[in-house]
């Protein structure tokens, strides 16, 4: 018996080895937002440094405006009459002392470096910040966000996000820093908007002097945009803005000539964009599926397992095909709570198996960060795995691990199947077989969005802690169902937790129900 255990665990390993092997380990900050509270520490120490450097500065300036005005003082009483003053030999050698002695040390005062450890400090600091990728992704999913719930660019940078109204806020540099990346991306039409927001949200402030931040950089980029959409005459008009504020510029007026140029020559329409229409899932997103979800029932689930007569589980059953079926506090605060816990430490970014190159891989159509537990790991992870048990009715030896997921800045899964549209002597199902079913547990509230969407049978399920769906993958034949399409709606305003539990059909041969095709 335990040897034949002990086979199954092996193959577990083998599996979960061969879907992670050859992945670079990366931060993804914006994959997951248990990972991006670590920024905000970051940045509190990053600021102390900063505000510290100031203090030095202010201190070192303090001096210099003190000794100024001290020699100021002595100098002054030279004024009226020099000669008399310097007839005096106190202070004629005084003068003598300063001039000789007092400026090389205040020229050596001045050219001292300040807040040298405070820089040091910061450098090393900047090592745990994110890059320009991590920066690339939180651009993709502010678009994904505007794109898949058709929000507009003016309200989300105001705040206003899908119907509600929050604090937060976007800056003119947050704008111009999106429509930029939309332009790199040749998405010049929603570029145009971020960039038009960036311009009229202009404030200029010290930071933006910092950082050379200024209206001219947004003038001449929303004209390079109007370019893109082969209008020069409204480029022209930008852009003659832009020289006003800065007419020494070569640049500015060299692109003046050549948009000039290019009016003369080029007689083509201005570009029309048309309007796409929503996908499926974009639809589910939205919470467009309601008014066509089946009406089905609740019931309490007392007869898949002996246990169940005792302690039975509030199920809702959602569809027949596939079957689905909703269980209602189905794991406790508790036990969601060690989970995050143990999960946090562990996290790295999710990956997706690609059946072209038999191995998982980072894709940015799933944004998330997950940690996996072996089903015997502590009492939480026996007791969840028995639960599942119980739900299920299914033999969970052979089965996947635990795994523990958090998203992120507008963190998602694009449609997908749960099954391996593989042949059945591919390595990753020859040993366990497919996936016959999938249990997914929420662990959090979401504010807005975070819904997990079926467009082929048009049904959402949104998420609520202490919730779990589960659904079978595979139809009585042991084929893939294709109604089990599906995806994780991006999260809008929120922190979304699930633990899932992917189920081998290996094991179920007597456990599985039957039914007519």
């Amino acid at each position: 018996m335990y040897s034949q255990q002990l086979k199954y665990v092996l193959v577990l390993l083998l599996i979960n080895a061969a879907l992670c092997q050859n992945i670079k380990e990366e931060k993804s900050f914006t994959t997951a937002i248990a990972n991006m509270e670590r920024l905000l520490r970051t940045e509190i120490q990053l600021i102390a440094e900063l505000e510290n450097f100031a203090n030095e500065l202010q201190t070192k300036l303090s001096i210099i405006r003190s000794g100024a005005a001290m020699m100021r003082r002595e100098n002054l009483k030279s004024k009226s009459d020099p000669e008399k003053y310097l007839s005096n030999p106190l202070n004629a050698f005084s003068l003598m002392r300063r001039m000789q002695a007092d400026w090389i040390s205040w020229e050596l005062f001045m050219s001292k470096s300040v807040g040298e450890a405070n820089i040091k400090a910061v450098q090393q600091l900047r090592e745990n910040v994110p890059d320009a990728k991590d920066l690339s992704e939180a651009i993709s999913a502010i678009y994904r966000l505007q794109r898949t719930y058709d929000l507009k660019a003016s309200e989300m940078a105001a705040g206003y996000l899908h119907g509600n109204q929050y604090e937060a806020k976007l800056s003119s540099l947050d704008c111009y820093t999106i429509g930029v990346g939309l332009f790199d991306r040749e998405m010049y039409y929603d570029a145009g908007f971020w960039l038009y927001i960036a311009l009229e949200s202009y404030d200029q402030n010290d930071l933006f002097t910092a950082i050379e931040f200024n209206k001219v950089k947004i003038l001449e980029m929303y004209a390079e945009t109007m370019l893109k959409h082969n209008r020069p005459e409204d480029a022209l008009l930008v852009l003659d803005k832009a020289i006003d504020l800065s007419p020494r510029s070569a640049t500015l007026l060299s692109k003046k000539i050549d948009i000039k140029a290019k009016i003369r020559v080029d007689k083509s329409p201005p570009k029309v964009y048309s309007i796409k229409e929503p996908s499926d899932y974009e639809r589910g997103c939205r919470g467009e599926y309601d008014d066509k979800m089946p009406q089905m029932y609740c019931t309490f689930n007392t007869t898949t397992t002996p246990f169940l007569r005792i302690a039975p589980l509030k199920m809702e059953i959602v569809q027949l095909d596939p079957y689905m079926v909703i269980y209602h506090d189905v794991i406790s605060d508790k036990e969601i709570a060690i989970l995050k816990h143990m999960a946090i430490p562990q996290l790295k970014r999710a990956t997706v198996y690609s059946e072209n190159s038999s191995k998982s891989v980072v894709v940015d159509r799933r944004t998330s960060q997950f940690a996996w537990f072996y089903d015997k790991t502590n009492d939480v992870t026996i007791r969840l795995n028995e639960r599942i048990t119980d739900m299920t009715g299914f033999n969970l030896v052979g089965s996947e691990m635990l795994q523990v997921m958090n998203y992120g800045l507008g963190g998602h899964y694009d449609t997908h199947y749960d099954f391996f549209n593989v042949s059945a002597d591919t390595e990753i199902i020859r040993t366990t077989g497919n996936r016959i079913a999938t249990v997914l547990f929420y662990l959090s509230d979401v504010e807005q969005g975070g819904a997990t969407v079926f467009p082929n049978i048009e049904t959402s399920v949104l998420p609520r802690k202490g919730m779990a769906v589960m659904w079978y993958n595979l139809n009585n034949r042991g084929d893939g169902n294709w109604l089990t399409l599906h995806a994780a709606c991006p999260v809008i305003v929120g922190s979304k937790w699930v633990c899932n539990k992917w189920i081998r059909e290996r094991n179920q041969l007597f456990t599985k129900p039957c039914a007519r095709e």
